[in-house]
């Protein structure tokens, strides 16, 4: 049994690092030109400097290796690339592995989750998902964190939590492979609301009632897919949620603090320098929001997004911004 992770970001690179503890892993990039960077000096210069990686990772370019039926294919890429990544699997003739899904998003035109899309294109492939509140920085620093392995197939489980054991990284069990990913892909939204209202310069008072109202929408939202309440608010749900709004190297939140600072989502996508899930989930939620269903702060949400495209002089963006956000919490009453 091999283990490849496929994506060398930071998330990939964590990983693969805590999967290497006590086996080789092969860390599959984009170009020889990375693989060769990471193999000679045992860092990640680009996600990780400074961060030295176990010698038991060997980095090489994707696809140079066989994939057997028993290898273990961890993913870490950015949602919009899964699709062309399952095709790729499918032209190369893999067709039965092991996929443990790392990574977290949906298809944002009909809200598919990554495990429903590789069961359309590869149906032989043994499934499964881990999420929850893992911020990669803090593995950097030897902190402990504890996921979530979703699969349907329970025997899979326990050979994940066997073969993937390291001093770090703890596992819980789920069969809720659907609520598990969706969970995944909504609390960024949280996260981002809670960088916009740091950026604003408001501060732990108001950080409450951002965790206490999006965690109410972000249930609502759920259950309206049908995600069970143990998923909900699990450490898959409400866990990873709190999470990602807390910490300071959340994408989600840096990226709504650039908003706040007058920032276009270009100019702070850019600014990041990594995916940020909740950009596009925003852009999605919003035909939930046309369904009538209440989420005062998701919308202030989406509507920060787009309104920071307009055209306008930062100081009327960010009042704009304290305008929206005294709605959704219903200061005017």
């Amino acid at each position: 049994m091999k283990i490849i992770v496929i994506g060398s970001g930071n998330w990939g690179t964590v990983l693969a690092n805590l999967f290497a503890e006590s086996q080789k892993v092969f860390l599959w990039t984009l170009t020889q030109i990375e693989a060769d960077e990471i193999n000679k000096s045992h860092e990640n210069k680009a996600f990780l400097n400074g961060i030295k990686i176990s010698e038991n990772i060997f980095a090489e370019v994707k696809f140079s290796r066989c994939i057997e039926i028993e290898d273990i294919v961890v993913i870490a890429i950015p949602s919009r690339k899964i699709l062309d990544l399952a095709i790729e699997f499918k032209t190369n003739n893999y067709e039965k592995f092991i996929l443990l899904n790392a990574s977290k998003g949906v298809r944002h035109d009909n809200l598919k989750t990554i495990g429903e899309i590789f069961n359309e294109i590869l149906p032989d492939v043994r499934f499964a998902n881990l999420s929850g509140p893992t911020i990669a920085k803090e593995f950097t620093e030897g902190l402990p964190a504890k996921a979530i392995l979703a699969s349907h197939d329970i025997d899979l489980l326990f050979l994940c939590q066997q073969k993937l054991k390291n001093s770090l990284l703890y596992y819980e069990f789920s069969t809720d492979v659907k609520g598990v990913e969706l969970a995944s892909s909504l609390k960024g939204l949280i996260a981002i609301a809670i960088g916009i209202v740091d950026g604003l310069g408001y501060k732990t008072n108001v950080f409450g009632l951002i965790m206490t109202y999006g965690l109410n929408e972000f249930g609502r939202l759920m259950k309206f897919l049908n995600v069970d309440p143990k998923t909900i608010y699990g450490i898959a749900g409400m866990g990873d949620l709190i999470t990602t709004c807390l910490s300071e190297n959340s994408r989600n939140r840096r990226f709504g603090k650039l908003l706040a600072e007058g920032h276009s989502t270009d100019e702070a996508l850019n600014l990041v320098g990594m995916e940020v899930e909740g950009v596009s989930m925003a852009k999605t939620v919003r035909k939930f929001v046309a369904l009538q269903l209440h989420l005062p702060l998701i919308s202030f949400v989406t509507d920060a997004i787009l309104y920071s495209e307009s055209d306008i002089c930062k100081e009327q963006k960010i009042n704009h911004l304290k305008n929206k956000l005294a709605e959704a919490l219903n200061f005017d009453n």
